[in-house]
């Protein structure tokens, strides 16, 4: 954490931005056929924890860098990790806009984000954007698993 600073991450930006689009895009102009519609928890606990962990995690990926970093974005195996699982992302919002929606679909936007969050922390090595990745996903799992429960 010494390593760590205040300070506006480029990169986090353009993760956070390219996750959150399709998200807007969902809330503004819901589809005819929409399984997410009352996506939430019965348990406040898991309720909550995913909503704030979800705001950490942008909060950090924004404003939490690397004391001495490089200006340029990262080119590593982990940052381009990031943008893939961001990529796959948009193409399950797609299949979802068109009406596919089944539960692979499903997860796999319940999966993406965390994994794309946990790469990009790992990629500016701002570790607790990992961190709080890896709890939101068991979060954000608890929730799809309440609401699309496997195997039935």
């Amino acid at each position: 954490m010494k390593n760590l600073r205040i300070g506006l991450s480029l990169y986090g930006l353009i993760i956070v931005a390219l996750q959150a689009l399709p998200n807007i895009v969902w809330a503004l102009f819901p589809p005819s056929i929409n399984a997410l519609a009352g996506n939430a928890s019965s348990a406040p606990v898991i309720e909550y924890g995913e909503h704030i962990l979800g705001m950490a995690i942008v909060i950090l990926l924004l404003f939490l860098v690397q004391h001495r970093r490089e200006k340029r974005l990262p080119k590593s195996k982990t940052a381009i990790a990031a943008y893939a699982a961001i990529g796959l992302y948009w193409i399950c919002w797609i299949l979802y806009f068109c009406g596919v929606q089944p539960l692979p679909v499903i997860y796999a936007m319940v999966v993406l984000p965390p994994v794309a969050f946990f790469s990009a922390g790992v990629a500016e090595k701002v570790y607790p954007v990992s961190a709080a990745s890896a709890v939101f996903l068991v979060f954000h799992l608890l929730v799809a698993l309440e609401n699309f429960p496997l195997g039935v």
